[in-house]
């Protein structure tokens, strides 16, 4: 799946880029939502550039993870220019320190989460890079997680698989999101 994600051409990538973040900020998720966690997209990952200047331009506020340790820790940012980021764990760009913390533990408003990967399939199981910074991450929220919260993978459509493999302790999202459909996990 890196590879073909790899292997997309310029104009495919771009297209598909803008179609999924057409049909994102289209969504009742993004409608409802007071917060959007997204990422800094690594290597051939799907951009979101363009959803997270959205959420900002629409008062929405924009959290972006952090790697710390073995886990992942939230910041929440103003802004996309370099004053707001440093480049951190694996190369990716990450808020900076002084920028405020957000727990999604905490958190009372309706919140949108866009996690990347390396395959998704159409029961929305995810495959991430190995880390389970993610997996971790949503483990946790489990027991906090509010009726408006949404979880959805952003994939391109050669990232979608009929199934991957999963263990244990992976968790279906609620949507993935691709240029050629939005799959909804019928098991929530």
């Amino acid at each position: 799946m890196r590879g073909l994600r790899k292997a997309l051409t310029k104009e495919a990538r771009s297209s598909e880029t803008r179609e999924v973040v057409r049909k994102i900020v289209a969504s009742l998720a993004w409608q409802r939502a007071q917060i959007i966690v997204s990422y800094m997209a690594l290597g051939s990952e799907l951009d979101l550039a363009a959803a997270n200047e959205a959420a900002l331009a629409e008062g929405k506020k924009l959290v972006l993870p952090v790697v710390k340790g073995k886990d992942l820790i939230f910041r929440e940012v103003g802004g996309l220019t370099e004053e707001y980021f440093k480049v951190g764990s694996f190369g990716i760009r990450e808020p900076r320190e002084e920028l405020p913390l957000w727990n999604p533990m905490e958190e009372r408003f309706n919140t949108l989460w866009l996690l990347p990967g390396v395959a998704f399939d159409k029961e929305c199981r995810r495959l991430g890079q190995g880390g389970g910074y993610y997996d971790r991450t949503l483990e946790r929220l489990r027991s906090f997680r509010r009726a408006g919260d949404t979880v959805a993978g952003v994939a391109f459509d050669c990232q979608i698989a009929d199934r991957i493999p999963t263990e244990e302790w992976d968790r279906a999202l609620d949507l993935v999101i691709s240029p050629g459909d939005i799959y909804i996990n019928q098991h929530i």
